[in-house]
């Protein structure tokens, strides 16, 4: 019956701690995450007043730059036209935006390029001539618009404002159901009529001490709940007038002050304060304790809260906003140390952490956890376990027992991993320990840590019992795997078998042990393996393998329930076990990418929809339940730009019809968001542009999309989001149309056609009448080929004839050169004669000088006559001179051309050295000295400028082939 007793409060603890936050509860705890928003998110002052929510999920906050607007991705700050701060902003009736500053009332409005501005009303209203100073506060009731001053409330209808003014001086002011109450100073608490016209007082000031207000809270049954920044929390009854005070919130707290309150349940107020953060009350002015989320906001002075449609809460700080969401799918339950393992057991929490074991009890009154470290425990904790009832912890320092808070060690060696029952062996565990493995053994309700299990020496962190008794798998990070084979008692180890990748396995390092669908598996950086006993050797697991992606190094894998649980590559997931093709579930965990403690992954399932993930950065408590509401979340386009010519323009939001771009736009920028998301978890959008793109892009958290130099034509761009809470947001579409160029319309495209038409026919009569042509010209180049087969015929003739003159020329040549020669030896010969000639007659004559007969005389005389007759003259030069210019005839123009100057017998010297001839057989043709045919020949070189290093030879014969003389 007992056990029964405690089951059952145990499920109701749980159910209080992990459901049913929509209803929170004071036992109840307030679970939630806090995203600070700071200078650099919204680039405006950092104090806020107020703010406000449209239908839409857009934020509008007031500070002192003016109006800075969020729609979860984009901030943008309107000024008010005199630049005063914004202490109020309310949603009207209209869902109109209505801001108020200093001399200011007006409206924040959207154009329809999705930029917003500010509106005053002021001129509509006839207010621009008073001096109504700051507009604190603004409310909207019925049809009416309620504007606080210190001096006056104003009461807006239409455009008409009516003026209440105030007795002393309206400091605060809220709306309690369908009642307006305001405090003036001095005069208590007032209520506005129905008509909007008249205050009258409901609660005199001295209900209340006549203290400032800081919020008024609707109760149940049509009273009120006061709290005044003293700290002091009233009750108020408007139909006695008549007030209670519950309690004092700083009794037991360091004294403070109240600056606002918001009801966030039908028992639970959240407080704004001066300097210590929020406190929670119930309805009766009780403080409950602080949850945890609230400790961590950055700043203490909290000026205003705001709860939002989506039960989330807004904080106004002096130095930035603070978005609490308690719809987060995660809470941060502990912060300070990296967890390796958690246990849940009997409403307390266990960790093993690097820092020593934390603990948290839960009771049923308690909304948070407080953890608290076991004492003399420091140092490295491995695993906390429930061993027989107990909670054993594996330490750096030993196996330790843990009871009421305190440890105690079970024997006295150091350094163990976790324990791990026998099977078939009651009470009794192995302990494993950094060299090896322990016997574990609790007896009578002491433990006790056996010796040594000899025979293996390895550290068997990571150890898993086989099918077969006595026999288990030992995964080391660097050697592989061991299967080792324990004797019955338990004493030493039989047999190890070891195995690296040399059987089957990718790689040896970083393989890990684990059960699946009550199978051992294997799970290595190159996938994951299960071993075959038959030919003893490990094998791909085709099924985890087809679910999870063997390139990637899955580092933790574990069942519970009906999902299996994966650490891949420092990402976290799951995929539901049964399902024929399982689809794998991470997005809900992107924020523990590379928290996760390597080899040690903790990952702890509470129920099946409530799971303990142990990082580096602490513990987290996820909520993965798949009823998610998404409905009314809209995906919005927030802003279309382009630029052409390096102008910015805006295109009109409106999809009543298509936008259209002018022709070779550089970049158009689609902006995008998803307002009512919650604001604490990170969103992520899809796109697509029909026409461009082929597939929705991936996930991505960007909230913009540019698209480059677009071709003319109709587009339609798509954006989806959703978010990693499970949420999805309506798929919108903006249609939009490039306008082509002139040449690129339907009318040039016809032209283009006709005109393609008509080329294509004169391209055809001009290829009909090139082949005609074509056919003509080929009939004629047959007539010419013939023609030119007869002419060349003809030529090959006179080539022929050609030849036999050319050889008669040569032999013509030859022969005038041979008697060209043999006239200049017959000239020679000649000339040879003469001299004997006259060297005869010179003999004679000396001979006739010494002969005295008269008789010799005579014949001498006689053959002087003879002599005489027969002398050989100058007779033969002519003939020689003659006959050799005709056959040089051309020689000697071209040299004539050369230089004038030249004298005949310097011309017959060239023709006699062209036909080289030595100078001793020149000298006596033209009957001078060898000197002479020297001195001759220089002076022929010097008048032709034939240089000295010259061949005089080669270059006469080269002027007789241009005079055509091809004597040699």
């Amino acid at each position: 019956m007992k056990k029964n007793i405690l089951y059952i409060f145990a499920l109701l603890f749980f159910h209080l701690l992990f459901f049913g936050q929509d209803s929170i509860k004071p036992t109840q705890a307030f679970t939630g995450k806090i995203k600070q928003y700071t200078r650099n998110d919204f680039n405006a002052d950092p104090q806020f007043w107020t703010m406000c929510e449209d239908n839409s999920g857009t934020i509008f906050f007031g500070n002192n730059d003016g109006v800075v607007i969020f729609d979860g991705e984009h901030w943008q700050k309107i000024n008010l036209p005199n630049n005063s701060s914004v202490r109020s902003l309310q949603i009207g009736h209209d869902n109109m935006v209505y801001a108020g500053g200093y001399n200011e009332i007006g409206t924040i409005q959207k154009d329809n390029n999705g930029r917003y501005f500010y509106k005053s009303l002021m001129e509509d209203l006839q207010l621009e001539n008073r001096n109504i100073e700051n507009i604190w506060q603004i409310h909207a009731l019925n049809n009416k618009l309620l504007c606080r001053s210190f001096d006056e409330l104003i009461v807006i209808t239409g455009k008409t404002a009516t003026h209440i003014p105030a007795a002393n001086s309206f400091i605060y002011s809220n709306l309690a159901g369908n009642s307006y109450y305001i405090q003036d100073v001095n005069h208590g608490i007032l209520k506005l009529d129905s008509k909007g016209r008249e205050l009258t007082t409901v609660f005199p000031s001295t209900e209340y001490n006549n203290e400032e207000i800081s919020a008024i809270l609707p109760e149940a049954g049509g009273k009120i709940l006061v709290t005044v920044k003293s700290g002091n929390v009233y009750e108020g009854n408007p139909e006695t007038g008549t007030m209670q005070l519950l309690n004092n919130v700083f009794t037991n707290l360091p004294k403070d002050q109240i600056i606002s309150a918001i009801r966030y349940s039908a028992d639970a107020i959240f407080l704004g304060t001066l300097s210590s953060k929020i406190l929670v009350i119930n309805n009766k002015g009780e403080v409950l304790k602080t949850p945890a989320v609230f400790q961590n906001l950055q700043d203490a002075v909290i000026h205003q809260l705001y709860k939002t449609a989506s039960n989330n809460v807004w904080a106004m700080q002096n130095i930035g906003l603070a978005f609490i969401d308690f719809k987060s799918p995660y809470t941060y339950l502990f912060n300070k140390a990296s967890v390796y393992d958690a246990l849940v057991h009997n409403n307390t929490y266990y960790l093993a952490t690097n820092q020593g074991v934390y603990y948290s009890t839960q009771n049923s009154g308690s909304q948070a956890l407080d953890f608290k470290k076991v004492p003399n425990l420091h140092g490295q904790a491995w695993s906390v376990q429930l061993l027989d009832g107990d909670i054993i912890a594996g330490h750096d320092n030993g196996l330790f027992k843990i009871e009421n808070g305190q440890a105690s060690k079970i024997g006295t060696v150091n350094g163990f991993w976790k324990a791990t029952p026998i099977k078939n062996k009651k009470s009794f565990y192995l302990a494993s320990q950094y060299n090896g493995i322990y016997l574990l053994e609790k007896n009578e309700g002491e433990w006790i840590l056996h010796n040594k299990i000899t025979g293996f020496d390895e550290s068997s962190r990571d150890i898993i019992a086989s099918d077969e008794n006595d026999t288990y798998w030992i995964c080391h990070g660097y050697k592989g795997v061991f299967r080792i084979r324990i004797n019955p008692t338990y004493e030493r180890v039989a047999s190890v078998d070891h195995f690296t990748n040399k059987n089957g396995l990718g790689s040896s390092f970083n393989v890990n042990v684990t059960r699946w669908k009550n199978e051992v598996v294997f799970t290595t950086n190159t996938g994951i393996y299960r071993f075959n006993a038959n030919n003893n050797r490990f094998e791909p697991h085709a099924q985890l393998n087809s679910v999870l992606d063997s390139s990637k190094n899955t580092r933790k894998l574990t069942e519970y329930g009906d999902k299996t649980w994966f650490v891949q590559d420092d990402e976290a997931g799951y995929f539901f076990t049964n399902e024929k093709h399982p689809s794998l579930h991470k997005d809900l965990f992107l924020n523990l990418k590379g928290s996760f403690n390597r080899g040690m992954e903790c990952i702890i399932s509470l129920n099946p929809n409530k799971v303990l993930f142990g990082t580096t950065t602490g513990l987290y408590l996820y909520n993965i339940e798949s009823n998610k509401n998404s409905e009314g979340i809209n995906t919005i386009i927030t802003q279309i730009s382009y630029s052409k010519d390096q102008e910015l323009k805006l295109l009109p939001l409106s999809t009543i019809e298509e936008a259209t771009l002018p022709n070779q736009t550089d970049i158009l920028r689609f902006e995008f968001a998803a307002p009512k998301m919650t604001h604490g978890t990170e969103v992520q959008y899809s796109y697509i542009l029909e026409n461009v793109d082929k597939n929705w892009s991936t996930w991505q958290n960007i909230a913009y999309k540019e698209y480059t130099h677009l071709r003319p034509g109709n587009y339609s761009f798509k954006v989806k989001s959703r978010n990693t809470a499970g949420l999805t947001g309506t798929e919108t579409v903006y249609k939009f149309t490039i306008l082509p160029k002139w040449y690129q319309t339907t009318l040039a495209y016809a032209l283009y056609i006709i005109g393609a038409l008509l080329l294509l026919f004169v391209i055809i009569r001009y290829i009909s009448k090139r082949m005609e042509r074509e056919h003509q010209k080929s009939q004629k180049e047959a007539q010419r080929t013939k023609k030119l087969l007869e002419l060349e015929l003809e030529q090959l003739k006179l080539q022929r004839d050609k030849e036999e003159i050319k050889r008669d020329k040569m032999h013509l040549e030859e022969d005038v050169l041979n008697k060209s020669k043999e006239l200049a030896n017959y000239t020679m010969l000649l000339a040879s004669k003469k001299d004997i000639f006259a060297e005869i007659t010179d003999d004679l004559k000396q001979l006739k000088e010494s002969v005295k007969n008269e008789d010799s005389r005579k014949k001498i005389l006689e053959m002087f006559q003879k002599l005489n007759q027969h002398k050989i003259g100058e007779e033969y030069m002519e003939v020689f001179d003659v006959n050799f210019e005709k056959v040089h005839h051309n020689f000697f123009e071209r040299l004539k051309e050369l230089n004038p100057t030249l004298t005949k017998r310097e011309l017959r010297l060239c023709a006699f050295v062209k036909m080289n001839l030595t100078n001793k057989e020149i000298s006596p043709l033209l009957n001078i000295s060898l000197r002479g045919v020297e001195n001759a020949r220089y002076r022929v070189r010097k008048k032709l400028n034939v240089n000295h290093e010259d061949n005089f030879v080669s270059y006469l014969e080269a002027v007789a082939n241009e005079a055509g003389d091809t004597t040699d």
